[in-house]
């Protein structure tokens, strides 16, 4: 089908209606002109960084996000600390104890929330989609969201693996909220809210990231200039075909005031498609 003839490897850095088509310009000068557009903006670029890791970052070398792009996980000064409790902190702690057995800790603020799905079943079909998008008070929709998703939890079959890697010794794991931290040397100082210390080598968040909308440096400037329906949490209002102007679409995060907490994952995804795809 020549799919990866169709396919162009760049940043946007504009978007701009022109007459009946959209006009796309890339950071490196190239433009692209089409009758419709998808936005499809993951939030993978807005990582949530503590404010204590924050600090840290500024006297120590090696504390990371588990998505920036100069992470070696192959190349780690231990012990190594993992801080969060969700799905990403569980698969890279289970990563990192084959690679480091016996020195690497995760750190999470509650004990395991183990769920099957990141939301409630009911979310797949019409049985809570349909009293979530007759709801036209979008407060009162993001706020659904927020209570559906159930953010920091991992699969039984994970806790399980994580289990059988702290009986052999080769994972540790402690209910522990960092407060703050201290670097001396080589060698960070987390400090709990209990009063507790924890040393590490080497530093890894798996703390999610910022709610705030993604591309937000070109998506602003667009929705100021054709005054694009946006709630006040910032994200679009579009219809029921997940459109937001005239040939300008929506899916994924963008799209979650009207799919639901679904919206990120591969249901979500689905259904966007076919929301789109009826509507052209």
């Amino acid at each position: 089908m020549n799919l990866e003839n169709c396919w162009i490897q760049g940043r946007t850095k504009t978007l701009n209606k022109t007459g009946e088509h959209w006009e796309v310009t890339l950071a490196d000068g190239k433009t692209l002109i089409s009758e419709n557009v998808v936005l499809a903006i993951g939030i993978g670029e807005q990582p949530h960084w503590p404010e204590w890791a924050e600090a840290a970052k500024k006297n120590f070398d090696h504390i990371y996000h588990v998505f920036d792009k100069n992470l070696n996980l192959g190349n780690l000064p231990g012990p190594v600390v993992v801080i969060g409790g969700g799905m990403t902190a569980a698969h890279l702690s289970n990563k990192l104890a084959g690679l480091y057995p016996g020195e690497v800790t995760m750190l999470k603020r509650h004990p395991f929330r183990v769920k099957l799905f990141d939301s409630d079943p009911g979310w797949l079909g019409p049985k809570k989609q349909r009293t979530f998008r007759i709801n036209t008070d979008y407060t009162s929709r993001r706020n659904h969201i927020k209570s559906a998703r159930h953010r920091g939890s991992i699969t039984r079959d994970l806790q399980m693996k994580l289990h059988h890697l702290k009986k052999r010794g080769m994972l540790e794991w402690k209910d522990f909220e960092v407060e703050q931290a201290a670097a001396d040397g080589k060698t960070l100082t987390l400090h709990g809210k209990d009063g507790s210390l924890i040393q590490a080598g080497s530093v890894i968040l798996a703390t999610g990231f910022m709610p705030s909308l993604p591309g937000k440096e070109w998506i602003n400037p667009l929705i100021e200039r054709e005054k694009l329906t946006c709630a006040d949490c910032g994200y679009p209002i579009v219809n029921e075909h997940l459109q937001w102007d005239r040939g300008l679409y929506v899916t994924g995060a963008l799209a979650e005031l009207q799919v639901g907490p679904i919206a990120r994952n591969i249901s979500g995804a689905r259904q966007a498609a076919e929301l789109i795809l009826s509507g052209l």
